[in-house]
């Protein structure tokens, strides 16, 4: 019974090549894109979902004024001292220095300038992320200068040597700071933002005052996203109870000498962090999973469409077969049945044909698709199964209703060509001009989102931020505050090319993607709370490179007794300031810090966020060289990149220059609006493909269905014009029809997307135009192909056998 069914399929879809392409490709392209952004949520969905315990792990976040993933360097310290109801406190320590220098049993010295993935930790980690030991043990982590490597860094740095035959190597940390080998782990098994491949104890940074003052070891009012904390919780104990104890620890460490501090420490737990763009910038938001949903439901439904669209057209012409079958006795069911094995053979097809397009997609959408995404550390046997379930699904959702459709004609009305009475027919019609309107619906939306979208990134590199991005190069100094009097050295030396306009040292550019705050009490205020602002520092010459305008007051001096400060307008909502004159003289930690100045604002990061109160405070050491080119000669900037290059490797001939122009700093806070941009453009693409497809063969079959009618009308003098704007119009309206239901549903996404940014393009009636414009000129185009054919043909040839 079975075999028969398929014999017949088979010789169905044959007969009909041209209609099972089109269903085939417009499935496939369907099936392949869904199974592209399945891989993609699965990806999101692995990050530390095998981690033991996961319900008992959290990260530390602070959770005050500003939102930051770091916490007070002294705090860490402190909760593994004095917390209880805890089983592990793993620091999560990035290191600003990423620079190792190894040495070879050869004697030969090795220098990796730019290390990726060094963290500082203790022995805890491993107790939360555990890893298999390949030599040594845990433990050996928790005594200052000992490192553990990866099996990638240990092939990296030592070759072909085993894991205990580099026991007790030395590798030097940051120029000068001697490591020994105590133990390598394996690779990471699974996704996780706390992924690391070499392993430093964090006992060495107390050792070292460089590295105490990078990290602001002992600094109770200094945060940032580089300094995080992992802790595992005792079973059964509550995450209240743990906040309030941090609490505790803060009021017992910071809150001194009447002092009183905003900031609050939350817990967040390990299964939110991959998903919380709240403390994380690189997370994935929920949003982005769930709208990637919707668009692998589209596409899927757009080629289910086809083919139900396609299949009730046929149905007239499958009428005498369903007639004479029923006849020599077919039941409904014995049909439905045979028509759902012609689905499932077009859809098994469209499968096997997605697998093959599957590397084709991934590398048309691989700057969407996350670069650590590895298809060996996703679950194989799930995307079978998704595979296997979406064969099941699409053949019983595309299927049913044509089959449902051919099975409801009566057999006489049938085989008498009388199916004008048959409900079913004009019913189908109706169907089938609400799904083409749905798939033009799709494709229209999509087309006004993507000019939205390209409009608001355009509108975003464009927008002034406060401050001179151009021509502005930006260097890291190796070693970082350890090699401060370098990087002093470095500047004037630089100072003296004449292609250097300004230069100015210190720490980051005014805008960055990440966080660095610091707390201070605010003399002048009668509660003596402390105030969070985000704070930048460096000499005197920041705002002449960036060309920052000074509202009030003067630029700071670097002075030895006290520290001035710049302050931003916005920072002085926070003083409850009104005239940027009356914040000269205000003072900071019992006058340690005063204001001699007040800045223009700038945006600190990208245009999600509004301006934010800033300090700019003085400073004679720092890790970023700050360079001004000439504007107005762009021709010019490769020599002087040249020139620095060249300057920079007599100052320090063993490293890598990293050097970078502002203006690309900023272009990369909207890597995920460009990803977008680009998935819309293929989404728009793919879904008028398919859309076409359908309209392509439904003109096929209202062609051919209207021969005669054609004959008629040109024997009668009908034009070629006018019988083609005949075949186009019923299709075009619908065209235009689904314009207008897309025109609301593409402005209320597009209006909800923007209110995630600060600052925001205006959503103008021209681009409904412009798009609707756009789809009826590709809809014209699509149908006049068959249309201007069947126009153009010999009426004797459709008439000659009345």
């Amino acid at each position: 019974m079975i075999g028969n069914s398929l014999k017949t399929a088979y010789r169905f879809l044959k007969k009909h090549k041209l209609i099972t392409c089109i269903n085939v490709m417009s499935l496939a392209i369907g099936i392949t894109a869904t199974l592209v952004i399945f891989l993609m949520i699965q990806y999101d969905y692995s990050f530390d979902k095998n981690v033991p315990n996961r319900e008992q792990v959290y990260r530390i976040v602070s959770n005050g004024d500003f939102k930051n993933a770091g916490v007070y360097m002294p705090l860490v310290r402190t909760m593994e001292e004095e917390l209880p109801n805890l089983d592990a406190v793993a620091p999560i320590y990035r290191s600003h220095v990423q620079k190792l220098k190894i040495t070879s049993n050869s004697n030969k010295a090795q220098v990796f300038p730019k290390e990726q993935g060094i963290l500082l930790t203790n022995s805890q980690y491993f107790d939360i992320l555990p890893r298999k030991w390949l030599s040594g043990n845990p433990l050996s982590l928790n005594t200052a200068g000992h490192i553990v490597l990866s099996e990638k860094t240990l092939e990296k740095f030592y070759g072909d040597e085993l894991p205990a035959d580099v026991i007790g190597k030395t590798i030097v940390y940051a120029d000068s700071i001697p490591l020994q080998v105590v133990g390598v782990v394996e690779n990471a098994q699974q996704n996780s933002d706390f992924n690391f491949d070499s392993f430093i104890s964090e006992k060495t940074i107390p050792q070292n005052n460089s590295l105490k003052e990078m990290f602001n070891w002992e600094a109770w009012n200094s945060i940032s996203d580089s300094h995080q904390v992992l802790i595992k919780t005792k079973p059964g104990t509550a995450p209240n109870g743990v906040e309030s104890n941090i609490a505790n620890l803060l009021n017992k460490y910071r809150n001194k000498n009447g002092k009183t501090f905003k900031d609050k420490l939350i817990l967040q737990p390990l299964s939110e962090v991959h998903f919380d763009t709240t403390f994380n910038y690189g997370a994935t938001k929920p949003e982005t999973l769930r709208n990637l949903i919707l668009l692998a439901i589209f596409l899927l439904a757009l080629g289910a469409v086809n083919f139900i669209n396609l299949s009730t057209a046929q149905s007239i012409e499958r009428a005498k077969e369903v007639g004479i079958r029923k006849t020599l006795g077919s039941s409904k069911s014995t049909l439905i049945k045979q028509f759902l094995v012609e689905t499932f053979l077009i859809t098994l097809t469209a499968t096997l044909f997605a697998v093959l397009l599957l590397p084709l997609f991934l590398r048309v959408f691989e700057g969407f698709i996350p670069p650590s995404l590895s298809l060996e550390l996703l679950d194989k046997k799930l995307i079978v199964l998704f595979l296997f379930v979406q064969l099941i699904l699409v053949t019983l959702l595309a299927g049913f209703y044509p089959a449902w459709v051919l099975t409801g004609y009566a057999p006489v009305l049938a085989l008498k060509n009388q199916l004008g009475k048959n409900t079913n027919l004009s019913r189908s019609a109706w169907i089938r001009k609400a799904l083409t309107i749905f798939q033009f619906v799709m494709a229209q939306a999509f087309l006004i989102c993507v000019l939205i979208v390209i409009r608001q990134i355009n509108y975003l590199s464009h927008k002034d931020m406060g401050f001179q991005r151009d021509a502005i190069i930006n260097i890291d100094i190796p070693g970082a505050f350890q090699n401060s009097d370098k990087g002093s050295m470095l500047k004037n030396e630089l100072m003296k090319l004449p292609e250097v306009k300004a230069i100015s040292f210190g720490n980051i550019a005014p805008a960055m993607n990440g966080f660095m705050t610091t707390s201070m009490v605010y003399d002048q205020s009668s509660d003596k709370k402390s105030l969070t602002f985000d704070n930048r520092s460096g000499d005197e010459n920041y705002l002449n490179v960036y060309k920052i305008p000074l509202l009030a007051g003067r630029n700071i001096r670097l002075l030895d007794s006290t520290s001035e400060m710049l302050i931003n307008r916005k920072g002085l909502e926070l003083l409850g300031i009104q005239d940027p004159q009356d914040a000269i003289g205000k003072t900071f930690e019992n006058g340690e810090s005063i204001i001699v100045g007040v800045m223009g604002n700038f945006d600190i990061t990208s245009a999600h966020q509004a301006v934010k109160p800033v300090l700019y405070i003085g400073s004679k050491t720092g890790y970023v060289l700050h360079i001004a080119l000439d504007q107005k000669h762009p021709e010019n900037w490769k020599t002087a990149v040249d020139k620095i290059t060249s300057t920079y490797k007599a100052s320090f001939p063993d490293d890598e220059i990293d050097l970078r122009f502002v203006d690309e700093i900023v272009q990369k806070f909207y890597d995920q609006e460009k990803r977008l941009s680009k998935l819309l453009s293929w989404a728009v693409g793919l879904s008028l493909f398919i859309a076409g497809l359908g309209l392509f063969g439904l003109t096929i079959f209202t062609a051919n269905q209207r021969t005669k009618e054609i004959g008629i009308r040109k024997v009668l003098g009908a034009s070629v014009l006018q019988i083609t704007i005949l075949l186009l119009k019923n299709l075009l309206t619908l065209v235009a029809i689904a314009c207008l239901i897309a025109f609301p549903i593409a402005y209320y996404f597009m209006h909800h997307w923007l209110n995630d940014f600060a600052y925001r393009t205006a959503i103008n009636p021209w681009i409904f135009g412009l798009s609707a414009l756009g789809l009826i000129a590709f809809a014209s185009f699509v149908l006049s192909t068959k249309s201007i054919m069947a126009a153009k043909a010999n009426p004797v040839d459709s008439l000659r056998d009345e």
